[in-house]
């Protein structure tokens, strides 16, 4: 079985962004609307149909030619998990995932497919952090993918407890 990060074609992913990462900052420092960078990735076909046979997905909209022509969507689309595992692999590579942190849940908003052929652009930026009553430090990172057309594809909001 290979290891998920041989699943990731690296020529079709790219990162950018300051050289200051999220993982360096205190959290005093993590300014609402910081710039955490970002990536790109392109879709193809092969690249859905590695990521549908993984995962068992059975949405013919993903694969089967005819089936997706006659969809609301009117062509093939890339799962909606895939987009969401290649922004998640982008915010590794951006040193997002902030250390000793907990992970408190993801927010999606899922908007307009992607598609064979589709080049993805993910921003990265500290959507909103707040210091509970009981002290507790939170981030909230947002994860924005947009088309090549600029169109929105999919918003996530990453939450984190973040350590002392």
């Amino acid at each position: 079985m290979p290891r998920l990060e041989q699943l990731f074609n690296k020529e079709l992913v790219t990162t950018f962004g300051p050289d200051k990462l999220l993982n360096d900052l205190t959290y005093d420092e993590m300014e609402v609307g910081f710039d955490c960078g970002g990536g790109t990735y392109k879709i193809t076909k092969e690249e859905i149909e590695k990521f549908v046979k993984l995962t068992f997905d059975s949405n013919p909209y993903c694969t089967d030619e005819s089936a997706a022509k006659n969809s609301p969507h009117k062509g093939l689309i890339a799962p909606t998990g895939m987009i969401y595992i290649y922004g998640l692999r982008i915010c590794w590579d951006r040193k997002v995932f902030i250390d000793r942190a907990v992970r408190m849940g993801d927010y999606i908003e899922f908007y307009k497919p992607a598609r064979p052929g589709d080049t993805i652009t993910l921003k990265l930026k500290v959507a909103d952090k707040k210091l509970t009553s009981g002290g507790r430090k939170l981030v909230y990172i947002g994860m924005d993918h947009e088309n090549q057309k600029g169109e929105k594809v999919v918003y996530v909001r990453m939450g984190f407890m973040v350590p002392d």
